[in-house]
């Protein structure tokens, strides 16, 4: 029951952010820009969630044209896609919070980031500061 009642506040802050951030911007820009760039914002969204279902539908559909060639995807590809597919979802929300989100899971440096460290080579020693000193 904590966690509905954590869930529901979180998501009660995130509306009253996103109300807050709207007043601003249409404070700046005015209400007719700030709706005008709430529409454009939904709009890349929906433009690239299609792009990637049309990428995802033509690699299942050359995949099931094929069975002999084994499909095979690396977890970065995987991962990478489904940051594209929510930062294109944060994008048809509207608010410009979740833009600004939504925005940078597209990025490509954000997609892309190694999660899990990079394994050392075989004849790499790794020292901590307390374990070596320089010798003049």
């Amino acid at each position: 029951m904590p966690y509905v009642a954590a869930f529901f506040l979180s998501v009660c802050l995130w509306i009253l952010a996103e109300v807050s951030v709207f007043g601003v911007v249409a404070d700046a820009i005015g209400l007719g820009g700030a709706v005008l760039l709430t529409i454009l914002f939904s709009l890349l969204g929906l433009t690239v969630l299609r792009r990637l279902g049309g990428r995802a539908r033509d690699v299942l559909r050359s995949a099931l044209d094929q069975p002999s060639q084994t499909l095979r995807l690396s977890s970065l590809t995987l991962r990478s896609g489904a940051f594209a597919a929510i930062g294109a979802a944060l994008l048809v929300v509207p608010g410009f919070l979740s833009d600004c989100v939504g925005l940078a899971l597209l990025l490509p440096a954000w997609r892309h980031q190694e999660l899990a460290p990079k394994p050392q080579a075989q004849n790499t020693i790794d020292l901590t500061p307390q374990d070596w000193h320089r010798i003049e």
